[in-house]
């Protein structure tokens, strides 16, 4: 029995899996609630697949790229469950491939560019093969999307073929787009989900010493408030 976590965007979700297949599956209605409410969607979602938290084999966390604070908060919380219940395993998945291995609409395309939201201005992508086991042609970047050259750059200048984006972050790639560019062509899924953490394969670090592939340091801002002293 899984239980399956997706944290590394704006919008958490939990799920509850068995032989392959869904049981349940609990996603926020709202964003940046994982550190209010990923514990309580962890209770709904066991409860609503009629088990209790001693039939958990598993544990598998979204990986990242993604937000820093909300990859945080999903790592602290597979801790503190691993803590708890020592005979749970622990995997991980890399959020893009969970993404590149759900994309629809393959057909006729040559890769899948597989997009998260980061700063702004900017895209995580990761381009894999459009096969039924998605492989990986690049490494995660960082995506500019204000640098003119950034189409060139997705495969180091290699041709891109038929290219199917995917993905929270195909938007602004929609919005970085020349309209002729007949190139990329855009697909689901739209967002990422614990539902998507089952296919891909896993590895499984050390919970203790484990952190989240952030990829980019935290963006930390300086207060503009005047020092009482």
């Amino acid at each position: 029995m899984e239980l399956l976590l997706e944290t590394a965007t704006d919008v958490c979700s939990v799920a509850v899996a068995y032989a392959g297949k869904i049981l349940a599956e609990v996603t926020a209605t709202e964003v940046h609630q994982h550190a209010s409410h990923l514990t309580l969607f962890i209770q709904q979602a066991v409860r609503e697949a009629g088990i209790g938290m001693d039939r958990l084999t598993e544990i598998v966390l979204s990986d990242g790229p993604g937000s820093y604070t909300s990859l945080r908060v999903g790592a602290a919380t597979v801790k503190g469950l691993c803590m708890a219940l020592p005979e749970l395993d622990f995997s991980v998945v890399p959020t893009l491939t969970a993404l590149a291995y759900a994309a629809r609409d393959t057909a006729g395309k040559d890769h899948i560019l597989a997009t998260i939201t980061s700063r702004r201005g900017e895209v995580y992508g990761q381009v894999f093969t459009a096969t039924a086991r998605p492989e990986a042609r690049s490494g995660v970047m960082n995506v500019r999307l204000t640098d003119p050259t950034w189409r060139g750059r997705l495969l180091g200048g290699e041709g891109l073929g038929r290219m199917l984006v995917c993905g929270p972050g195909q938007q602004r790639l929609r919005e970085a787009l020349d309209p002729v560019d007949n190139a990329f062509s855009f697909s689901g899924p739209y967002a990422c989900s614990a539902s998507l953490l089952l296919a891909p394969a896993r590895r499984r670090p050390p919970v203790a010493a484990y952190e989240p592939f952030y990829l980019n340091p935290p963006f930390v801002t300086q207060s503009k408030k005047r020092a009482l002293l």
